[in-house]
């Protein structure tokens, strides 16, 4: 089994991006897997929820040993979105899965959330201190 060089290659410029930046991988990695590797979507974004998942375990152990984390506002948090996780997950499974629908979805929200990421980075950077910077 060989590696396709293009692949590592994406992750290491992505990977790179987000050590400058700070922007989520996510942000980076699904619309590359998607748009540049033919990745089918919902694999695309499961495959990124691994990879995040992973990193950002061994975050909250670093950070969880240096007592760095507000385990109530976790707590908090992981309630909301544990609880939308399962009853989205319920719908799915009661409703069945129509795989043309769900990419749709997938797609439309992705493109939402990169759009909306993408204007609140550019007002962030147009307006320093309160002062719009043009």
């Amino acid at each position: 089994m060989t590696i396709d060089p293009l692949f590592t290659l994406s992750g290491f410029a992505v990977g790179l991006i987000v050590g400058l930046t700070g922007v989520g991988g996510g942000s980076l990695m699904t619309p590359v897997l998607i748009l540049l590797f033919g990745v089918h979507p919902a694999t695309a974004v499961g495959t990124d929820l691994l990879c995040a998942s992973m990193t950002k375990a061994a975050g909250t152990l670093i950070h969880g040993f240096s007592r760095t984390v507000e385990w109530r506002v976790v707590l908090r948090l992981a309630k909301g979105s544990v609880s939308a996780t399962a009853l989205t997950l319920s719908l799915i499974a009661w409703f069945g899965v129509n795989t043309s629908a769900i990419n749709t979805v997938i797609t439309g929200v992705l493109s939402l959330a990169l759009c909306a990421s993408g204007a609140a980075t550019l007002i962030t950077l147009l307006v320093v201190g309160g002062r719009l910077v043009v």
